[in-house]
């Protein structure tokens, strides 16, 4: 048997040879490989690039970097021959009609993102941006609002809702397999003092939990209580914040939904917590009104669901369902926990794109703008607490400069 390295070397070799053949795919979208632009040569950009590249009619066409160095030695590591490199992003915005992608993935540092995908939708150019899309909900709103503009695709990476097990979760929910949801109850979290980025811990205005990981949680909260549908009408929170920066460190938040419209239901609650205090199991269910969905660890890269139908109070009927992550090679040390399911997203792009739309219906504006909606409420009752009020981030940064009760 070839050495691990040999054999991995030799199955890049195929991959760059082969054939590409969109997964899911019309024959109209045979013709040639879906192409990928990816702006950064950071940690998700490198699993996202080796995620499509083990994927059936994906490709990167280009890669962007701060120098062209980065740029160049990010492509020798993780995508195949004949990717065109730029250093810096503009070159690359620029040069969009040379590498001919079909979507472009922004991965760079979150303060970042609005910024380049405005560059981006300036040029027509459909816009895969990791979460999340901008650092305020305003500035969620006005990309949004400009790629509706510009009639340009553009999609908040969202990538939970592009995994098997939560297509199956939101099938079951919209045909009333639990009844009328009443309640939503979840918790992520993990210990940020073993080592992650210094931008998730950042500053009160810009960094902490609520910015870092609230989406997954607010993800579960409205795939119970779907955008369309229902709409957050209260949004409380406590917190347990960082001495001396008065960063959250750890939320518990609970909210309510309410129906926008008769016959979808009652509405109901959530009660979520989220922490980079310690690692947390990560579940998340759903209780309706005859049963239940529940999602076991970790429920950001879902791979399992229960359906729980209840008979009586103490007895149920459970279906459990599971959903392997797609075949995975061995060749690339993943730097985040299920990486290779980013293949899932990208397809969602790829269809959507080559179908005209302007959204993935997986994760559309309005789910977007509801999660971050949501995520701002948040703050601002944590916020008010501290006496900061909502005056924006000038006025917290003033006020971080004391360290009050229970900060640590």
């Amino acid at each position: 048997m070839a050495p691990p390295s040999r054999a991995c070397d030799d199955l890049r070799r195929r991959q760059s040879a082969r054939a590409h053949r969109p997964l899911h795919a019309t024959d109209a979208m045979n013709a040639a490989p879906f192409r990928w632009a990816i702006t950064s040569a950071g940690k998700i950009a490198a699993d996202f690039a080796e995620a499509v590249r083990r994927l059936d009619g994906h490709a990167v066409v280009a890669v962007a970097a701060r120098s062209r160095a980065d740029a160049e030695a990010f492509a020798a590591r993780h995508c195949d021959q004949g990717v065109v490199c730029y250093g810096g992003y503009e070159a690359m915005f620029e040069g969009a009609r040379d590498h001919g992608a079909d979507a472009t993935y922004v991965a760079t540092q979150p303060e970042t993102h609005a910024a380049l995908v405005r560059e981006l939708l300036a040029r027509k150019m459909p816009t895969l941006c990791e979460k999340p899309l901008a650092a305020t909900f305003a500035e969620v709103e006005a990309c949004y609002e400009y790629a509706a503009a510009q009639d340009t695709f553009l999609m908040e990476g969202v990538w939970t809702r592009c995994f098997p097990a939560t297509v199956e979760a939101r099938a079951a929910l919209r045909s009333d397999a639990v009844g009328d949801v009443v309640a939503v109850q979840g918790e992520f979290g993990y210990d940020i003092a073993q080592g992650c980025p210094a931008s998730v811990r950042g500053h009160r205005a810009t960094g902490g939990m609520s910015q870092d990981i609230a989406v997954y949680l607010a993800e579960k909260a409205l795939l119970a209580f779907d955008s369309k549908d229902f709409a957050c009408v209260d949004a409380r929170a406590t917190a347990v914040l960082g001495a001396g920066d008065g960063v959250d460190l750890s939320v518990a938040a609970a909210l309510r939904f309410a129906p926008r419209r008769a016959g979808v239901g009652r509405g109901g609650v959530a009660s979520l917590l989220y922490t980079g205090q310690c690692d947390t199991p990560e579940t998340a269910v759903v209780l309706g009104t005859s049963g239940s969905l529940r999602f076991d660890a970790a429920h950001h890269t879902p791979t399992s669901l229960v359906l729980s139908t209840r008979a009586s109070r103490t007895e149920a009927a459970d279906d459990a369902m599971t959903f392997p992550l797609p075949a995975d090679d061995g060749c690339h040390a993943w730097n985040y926990p299920g990486s290779i399911a980013l293949q899932y997203e990208a397809l969602a792009v790829q269809r959507a794109v080559a179908s005209g739309l302007a959204e993935a219906p997986e994760w559309t504006r309005a789910d977007s703008e509801a999660a971050h909606g949501i995520i701002r409420d948040l703050k601002r009752d944590l916020d008010a607490q501290l006496g900061a009020g909502t005056a924006g981030a000038a006025a917290l940064a003033e006020d971080i400069a004391t360290p009050k009760p229970g900060d640590v």
